[in-house]
């Protein structure tokens, strides 16, 4: 991942946002949504090493792949709720943003539910043996 070329197409997406904005308010978020989208393409294209070891380190400690499963999937809706959150923001949308943030919370929470139940399971097992 190079930070120069991300740090490079924010500033340019955010130099002529401004420009735009005095003209076409909605040609200005479209374009800070195309740039957050295209800056997180270029992250999640160099992610894969980073999976790669964190399930090296999983496999190699016996931890069940399921999860490393949760984690991901709830790294993905993070990722995916905080561009949609700032992209209702930089429209001034702060409702539905706040809206949107509360929604991949609430994801996050059923994406886990399952991890949930295992530690319920487990402590319920401790305090009775």
């Amino acid at each position: 991942m190079n930070i120069l070329s991300i740090a490079g197409i924010a500033v340019i997406a955010a130099a002529i946002a401004v420009l735009l904005r005095q003209y076409k308010q909605e040609y200005a978020m479209m374009l800070g949504l195309a740039a957050g989208v295209l800056i997180l393409v270029m992250i999640l294209s160099k992610v894969q090493p980073a999976f790669n070891e964190i399930n090296k380190l999983m496999s190699g400690a016996n931890v069940n792949i399921q999860y490393v499963s949760i984690l991901i999937k709830s790294l993905g809706v993070c990722f995916v709720a905080q561009l949609a959150s700032d992209a209702c923001r930089d429209a001034g949308e702060s409702a539905i943003a706040s809206k949107v943030e509360l929604a991949g919370k609430f994801s996050v929470l059923l994406i886990a539910l399952p991890l949930f139940g295992q530690v319920a399971d487990l402590v319920l097992k401790l305090m009775a043996g």
